[in-house]
């Protein structure tokens, strides 16, 4: 028989709430002794007379603690206890000796991790004390490794679980994005409807302010940024009669001041939410002139912000390419003509000069 417990081996499945002692030594008498001494306790015992067996029984079962003989034919015990550890690193080993040296603990130490070395023979009372630390040590390894194991499980979890909300986030945003820059858009055309019959006016803004800027050497984040708000730069002209903004002939002086309101009620329609900061400052801010002599509040040179002056140079060259209820559209030689004379004292003559090269290299809307 190459092992017993108290009565009979048990199936692996049907001990495996219950702690194992293995106990290891070549004289039966020893195992005999000790199953006696032990009868009662809350752990089922199981025994080999060899090395080698009782590295089969450990293969086989899961093993608590050990408590083998030093001394024993074939295979000594810290040997055993050595390859033992290398099967079952978390089995807790009692070395049992009845030639006991300060060498033979340094070996069984070193080599092979002994957590007692207990002396034959022994007392009952200091083998069941040794047996009842092995096991709270044993059970505390054990319980380490399933909250490691539960902590590393619920950690996937919850790191997968993060990767979904992220995504769901990241899905969310995309299509409130999606939503603002669709209600920008209406908007946008709701208003240039007014003096635009085709809306396009508005997009062929967006790209050509967007190009501007990346010319210029703009972040591409912040041109684009530009280049959709700048669709929001004459929001204002919602507030304004028909009557004006279709007038084929010119406007008079009192006109002329309703027109020049469209600056600050689009700045007004757009809000306060941060949001809309630089959308506001271009819905204001894009009639200013380089002089100082544009509208709302007369701010010239840098005084005026860059996205003002950017979308100020896309709206003029826009405007003068493409009929107006006012003027037909006018051809490209003369359109670039007039830009130049613009530049320096109207429209911010380096944003002038990213235009043409836009133009030049084909880079707007439509070829521009």
């Amino acid at each position: 028989m190459l092992y017993a417990t108290r009565e009979k081996v048990l199936p692996r499945e049907m001990t495996a709430s219950r702690p194992k002692l293995l106990v290891v030594d070549d004289e039966l008498q020893v195992i005999k002794s000790l199953k006696r001494l032990l009868r009662g306790q809350d752990y089922e015992i199981l025994w080999a007379t060899g090395g080698a067996e009782a590295l089969e029984i450990v293969r086989s079962h899961d093993i608590g603690v050990v408590i083998s003989d030093q001394m024993m034919p074939g295979m000594d015990g810290v040997t055993f206890l050595e390859k033992l550890g290398r099967i079952s690193p978390d089995t807790v080993k009692l070395m049992l000796t009845g030639y006991a040296s300060f060498q033979n603990a340094l070996d069984a130490i070193n080599r092979c991790h002994v957590f007692e070395y207990l002396q034959k023979p022994w007392t009952a009372e200091s083998l069941q004390q040794a047996l009842e630390r092995a096991f709270r040590h044993w059970h505390l390894v054990v319980e380490n490794k399933r909250l490691t194991a539960l902590t590393l499980k619920q950690n996937a979890e919850l790191k997968g679980l993060n990767a979904r909300l992220e995504q769901r986030v990241r899905d969310r945003t995309r299509q409130l994005e999606e939503a603002v820059r669709e209600g920008v858009l209406m908007l946008a055309q709701a208003a240039e409807a007014k003096d635009d019959d085709t809306g396009d006016h508005v997009l062929r803004m967006k790209n050509l302010t967007t190009a501007i800027a990346l010319e210029m050497g703009l972040n591409p984040q912040y041109a684009e940024k530009i280049g959709f708000f700048s669709m929001m730069h004459d929001v204002g002209k919602i507030h304004v009669p028909d009557r004006i903004l279709k007038k084929k002939s010119p406007l008079t002086a009192a006109e002329w001041k309703i027109m020049q309101r469209h600056t600050v009620a689009g700045e007004k329609i757009l809000g306060s939410s941060s949001f809309y900061d630089m959308a506001r400052r271009i819905a204001r801010s894009h009639h200013e002139r380089m002089d100082g002599s544009g509208y709302p509040d007369g701010l010239e040179g840098d005084r005026i912000p860059l996205e003002a002056r950017i979308v100020a140079v896309a709206d003029v060259y826009d405007a003068l390419g493409h009929a107006r209820p006012y003027k037909p559209a006018w051809p490209r030689d003369k359109v670039l003509a007039e830009m130049r004379h613009l530049s320096g004292w109207h429209l911010d003559s380096e944003i002038v000069s990213a235009l043409l090269e836009v133009v030049r290299t084909g880079d707007g809307p439509e070829g521009s």
